[in-house]
């Protein structure tokens, strides 16, 4: 039997951000994990990091296997969706403070601030945070004719959602986990031929301007954000050729077509090998 260790996040950094982890327990949590999870790595035959970023915290054994097998999406659905006729902004994912909810909703409260009146955020996904702090915000600063926000739904059902809508946020905290990661919600966004705000981190930036589909911005300059917002919405042309650019890019650089090969050769290799070693006579 083979062990494989699928690792879709660096677990130690992502823990010292867990909201459901009282704040002073988290560096104690986070070291003994790290702890627990490099001595049980000493046993496993073959690791699969989602982001080539965490292979950076590991030193593996030489007999120890690893792949680079990036969490990207699979081609979307074909369906046709006619945009809404309110302009949508759109985030999909769990909704929390360090995820970028309260940005987007002083993203909201700029844009009015700034007179946009017709527009739409859209948030897709749980609530992990104070839910009557949410509501107070949106209460407070006249909110309640912009905000959608809908429950975790699948996968297959979100891209109607995409389809209908015009810009893809992702206004991430600079947290240590979401610095070295790469959002799957920004290759989403090119699936859908959205184009992207973004937090300005720096592989977020060069991801965006290599493919020319979509702008960084600090995520705590709702100013900043606002401006880029009405930016694309105002013209159009632009704000569709960024689309149909960050679609040509996920399908050539970023969809899940490319690393399902990686994966598929990895169990290959393990079939080889008991062959040779004539397990299977």
């Amino acid at each position: 039997m083979k062990t494989v260790y699928d690792m879709h996040e660096h677990l130690p950094a992502a823990l010292l951000t867990k909201q459901w982890i009282p704040r002073f327990c988290r560096p104690i949590v986070s070291k003994l994990v790290e702890v627990v999870e490099k001595y049980y790595l000493k046993w496993v035959d073959a690791v699969i990091y989602a982001e080539v970023s965490y292979k950076q915290n590991y030193a593996m054994n030489q007999a120890t296997k690893t792949v680079d097998v990036l969490n990207y999406p699979v081609m979307p659905p074909e369906i046709q969706e006619i945009n809404s006729e309110k302009f949508t902004l759109i985030y999909v994912g769990v909704l929390t403070e360090q995820r970028g909810l309260f940005n987007m909703l002083e993203l909201a409260k700029a844009l009015r601030e700034k007179g946009c009146h017709d527009f739409k955020l859209k948030l897709i996904g749980p609530i992990f945070t104070n839910e009557e702090k949410i509501v107070d915000f949106i209460l407070r600063n006249k909110l309640e004719n912009h905000i959608e926000q809908l429950d975790r739904m699948q996968y297959k059902d979100i891209w109607r959602h995409y389809y209908q809508s015009h810009i893809g946020l992702c206004l991430l905290h600079p947290t240590p986990n979401n610095l070295n990661s790469h959002s799957t919600k920004l290759f989403e966004y090119m699936a859908a031929k959205l184009p992207i705000i973004a937090s300005n981190f720096p592989d977020f930036t060069r991801i965006l301007a290599e493919a020319d589909c979509g702008y960084t911005v600090d995520p705590f300059d709702p100013e900043g954000a606002a401006d880029l917002v009405m930016k694309l919405k105002e013209d159009k042309h632009r704000s569709q050729e960024m689309g149909e650019k960050g679609f040509r890019a996920f399908e050539q650089l970023y969809s899940w077509q490319h690393e399902s090969e990686k994966l598929v050769g990895l169990y290959e290799n393990f079939e080889k090998k008991k062959i040779r070693l004539g397990i299977y006579e």
